[in-house]
């Protein structure tokens, strides 16, 4: 899948809705990601804050990354933007204490987009091989 090594476990919240709907579409379709990602369902990627991101991280996760509805589509309001918030000030509180932000990230997806969530998610390794690159992963920067 991806030339890139030194990485074991991709944590990825998907919200119940269109993260996972998004998931099985791709299972139907037979598309396939990278072994290393661990698929956690929550009911919306606003439950996801900073504590189970770093928990993820602090107990091996070499990446976290939540998979929510799209802007507008939320089925619990306006969850999305508030896990977008998060990531975003979470990017910026690694990059103020010099690690990589590539570590954490944000997507969204609709239910009917399996290509979208593989997409996600290859996106998902090539950042963490960049971050690897540049100084290893977060286990061997904290």
């Amino acid at each position: 899948m991806n030339e890139c090594e030194g990485y074991e476990n991709i944590v990825v919240f998907m919200c119940n809705e269109c993260g996972q709907g998004s998931a099985n579409t791709a299972g139907v379709g037979r598309m396939t990601y990278d072994p290393a990602v661990r698929i956690v369902r929550v009911q919306c990627t606003g439950q996801v804050g900073p504590t189970q991101i770093m928990d993820a991280l602090n107990n091996g996760a070499d990446a976290v990354a939540c998979v929510g509805c799209c802007i507008g589509a939320c089925h619990f309001f306006n969850g999305n933007l508030l896990s977008m918030r998060r990531i975003k000030l979470m990017k910026k509180l690694f990059k103020e204490l010099g690690y990589s932000d590539q570590f954490i990230n944000q997507y969204t997806s609709r239910a009917a987009e399996g290509e979208t969530a593989v997409g996600d998610i290859v996106d998902i390794v090539e950042r963490l091989c960049v971050a690897i690159e540049d100084g290893g992963t977060f286990e061997n920067v904290c």
